[in-house]
């Protein structure tokens, strides 16, 4: 077997992995709802599978990077409308990451230590979602994420921009088979982001973009454009958030 085929075929045993971790957090929460798993129970079971599932996740984007290139499309009016999209969807995104620079060291929501090896990632990741390095800041936000949570503690800001970085990658390929189960994953990051930091503004209006940019339901956008107004957003992009939200009332 040649080396790009044994890349395939793992990549194969990662994306099943995947589908199965998906799956089994799909069946949790309709067990859960159900009352058959109680709170705690499901809350170390979720935690588990969210943990393996960003590492597949990782892995399966590290797999793809060493791929050869594929061959150009040739829908280049396709391509050009979906990177339009992208940009004008990102734009909140890459306010709120500059404004990481406005929380002083009191009001960090990630509450490392200073030298922290996790702090150091996290600088990492920021920089490369800065650069539009989506691949690699998902890849670092995921680590940062293993990180902490082996420390028995919750990053908010890396779950969060994990999430985030995973619906962008996603937008980025919109013809991939599985995009709607990414999109699903992206989403089910963002809402662990609120759980443990509810005050957070990025992962709700991260939320909103989502569910109205990428997943065409203004109705699921809504309630989340209003928890980020009312989360009050970094000051640079207050105005961004306002006029988004403006439209997604208008398509309600």
């Amino acid at each position: 077997m040649t080396a790009s085929g044994a890349k395939l075929d793992r990549l194969a045993s990662l994306e099943e992995e995947r589908r199965f971790l998906l799956g089994s957090l799909t069946d949790l929460e309709r067990e859960h709802d159900a009352g058959d798993v109680d709170d705690l129970d499901y809350q170390t079971l979720k935690d588990g599978y969210t943990v393996r599932a960003a590492k597949v996740l990782r892995q399966i984007e590290e797999g793809r990077s060493t791929l050869p290139a594929p061959r150009p499309r040739r829908w280049s009016r396709t391509v050009a409308v979906a990177a339009a999209v992208v940009v004008g969807s990102v734009g909140v995104g890459f306010v709120l990451a500059g404004a990481w620079g406005e929380r002083s060291s009191g009001q960090e929501i990630t509450g490392l230590t200073p030298g922290d090896e996790s702090r150091i990632v996290l600088t990492n990741a920021r920089d490369a979602m800065s650069a539009g390095d989506f691949p690699s800041a998902n890849a670092l936000f995921a680590e940062v994420i293993d990180m902490e949570r082996s420390r028995g503690r919750e990053n908010a800001e890396a779950v969060a921009y994990f999430g985030w970085t995973l619906a962008l990658l996603t937008r980025q390929n919109p013809d991939q088979s599985d995009a709607a189960e990414r999109y699903a994953a992206a989403v089910l990051a963002l809402g662990q982001a609120v759980e443990i930091e509810p005050d957070y503004a990025d992962p709700q209006c991260f939320l909103a973009i989502v569910e109205y940019q990428f997943r065409d339901d203004a109705a699921a956008a809504l309630p989340h454009i209003e928890r980020c107004e009312a989360s009050n957003p970094p000051g640079e992009v207050a105005s961004l958030v306002a006029s988004f939200a403006d439209e997604i009332r208008s398509a309600n």
